[in-house]
């Protein structure tokens, strides 16, 4: 109903709106007659639809629980021609669930919840399987010369905080942003005060979505308790982004006000070794520290300790030889502290991620992964593997390990086929997870399931047009 509302709302104002453009017609009519309506010239807009079908399974170890689902989805959106430097975008989507296994019951053994699967759907609503559609995107643009302004809810894509958009439905934030694109490089600032989050049909004001996913412990060994216990006005975002030759570098800062503040800086070069060969060095970190009491003067219920100080550190060594691309992928992290921003708020993007996991809650930790890219003969299909050692801190060092993540291997395989001609449009994409414990033997079954010793496998077809 609430889309239905906007939709309307949406209607009568550009109803009005063309009321006045043809009143403005009127009195222009003798000065140009060739001039259209706002009505004609909306028409020239651009509708794009979105099909989207997600068939996801985990397999956990031993009997526990396995879980499988199959959703199926479709959006509409619109992108109005530019208007004296307006623009104006609507989307929405729905999602309905076809399929299900044990998505919404317990583990029996260990008492644990379904982790990856029901991110497709509403975890607030495990009822909910065909009441899934919400408006996404609705802003006013406007554009002069090399600087765009867009007020209302959008998609952002940084390092940090984006879209994380590998269930049926991405992040969208609701505030205002600035872009300044030059030649060689781009200036980004926003002011963020709400999120519609993956995984959930609803919107957010920026210190109620702290905690809407599962919250992990604080440093002291207890449930985290700042769920709805966060004091924030917004997001502020600063980027900076440059290319030039071979050289690229890119620096973020993400202020949560009254919570935290964290620094991102990254820089790849690549050399031209002649022929289709070329060489890649990058190098990444992030600076984190509290602001004021990091969302709560009770320390209990805030979101990070006025102390922690989160420090982390990346490297790539990578050749592409053809079509071949691999890459050697180092992460690092300090024990001073954990490394905390909102899951709610988007997936970090950093050399050694794979998929279906996160370093987000660590400290103390080191990561070493090996990827390897193939553009195939086969005109459309591409390859990706990967293969990780992830070693945590102790599962029970709280002041670390939010999560109580145990050290692992990580192995992913991705199939991607884009399809062209009379199908162009059409991607096909399979994904293939396994998490093993380093020490198996020595895990109870509740640090198990979901997390190591388990496949992931997940088959998405996306159709755009």
């Amino acid at each position: 109903m609430n889309m239905i509302r906007v939709l309307v709302f949406i209607f009568l104002n550009v109803h009005v709106l063309e009321l006045f453009g043809q009143k403005e017609m009127v009195l222009t009519d003798t000065l140009d007659t060739s001039r259209s309506t706002l009505g004609e010239d909306l028409k020239k807009g651009e509708f794009d639809f979105h099909v989207k079908s997600f068939f996801m399974s985990t397999l956990n170890h031993g009997e526990l629980l396995d879980y499988s689902t199959w959703a199926l989805g479709a959006g509409l959106g619109y992108i109005s021609p530019e208007w004296k430097g307006f623009q104006v975008r609507f989307s929405g989507f729905f999602t309905f669930q076809m399929f299900e296994n044990n998505v919404r019951i317990a583990d029996p053994i260990t008492g644990t919840g379904n982790r990856y699967e029901l991110l497709l759907y509403d975890m607030n609503d495990l009822t909910n399987t065909n009441r899934l559609d919400r408006l996404e995107e609705l802003y006013v643009a406007y554009r002069r010369n090399r600087l765009k302004l867009v007020l209302g809810r959008q998609k952002i894509i940084t390092p940090l905080l984006n879209e994380q958009d590998n269930r049926m439905r991405p992040n969208v934030f609701g505030g205002l942003s600035a872009f300044y694109s030059a030649l060689d490089y781009k200036i980004t600032a926003m002011w963020i005060n709400s999120v519609a989050i993956r995984g959930t049909v609803e919107w957010y004001k920026t210190g109620e979505s702290f905690g809407v996913y599962p919250f992990g412990r604080n440093p002291f060994g207890e449930t985290s308790d700042y769920k709805g216990n966060i004091s924030s006005k917004g997001i502020g975002l600063m980027g900076f982004q440059y290319h030039k030759g071979g050289l690229t570098a890119q620096a973020w800062n993400y202020f949560s006000e009254n919570v935290f503040n964290i620094s991102f800086v990254q820089t790849d070069y690549t050399f031209d070794l002649g022929g289709k060969s070329r060489f890649q060095l990058g190098l990444q970190g992030f600076n984190q520290f509290a602001v004021n009491d990091g969302g709560n003067s009770e320390i209990n219920k805030t979101y990070i300790l006025p102390g922690e100080k989160g420090f982390g550190f990346g490297s790539k060594v990578g050749a592409f030889l053809g079509k071949h691309q691999v890459s050697l992928n180092f992460l690092g992290i300090n024990g001073k502290g954990r490394f905390l921003f909102p899951r709610e708020w988007g997936r970090e993007n950093l050399y050694a991620s794979l998929p279906r996991e996160r370093y987000e809650g660590s400290g103390d930790m080191k990561a070493l992964v090996l990827k390897y890219d193939l553009t195939t003969p086969v005109e459309g299909l591409f390859v990706q593997l990967g293969a990780g050692k992830v070693d945590q801190s102790d599962m029970y060092s709280f002041k670390t390990n939010k999560y109580g993540i145990p050290s692992y291997y990580h192995f992913s395989g991705i199939l991607d086929y884009k399809f062209d001609d009379y199908l162009k449009g059409l991607n096909m994409q399979l994904l293939v997870i396994n998490k093993t414990a380093q020490n198996s033997t020595l895990l109870p079954e509740k640090l198990k399931i979901n997390r190591v010793d388990m496949w992931n496998l997940n088959l998405v077809m996306d159709y755009r047009f």
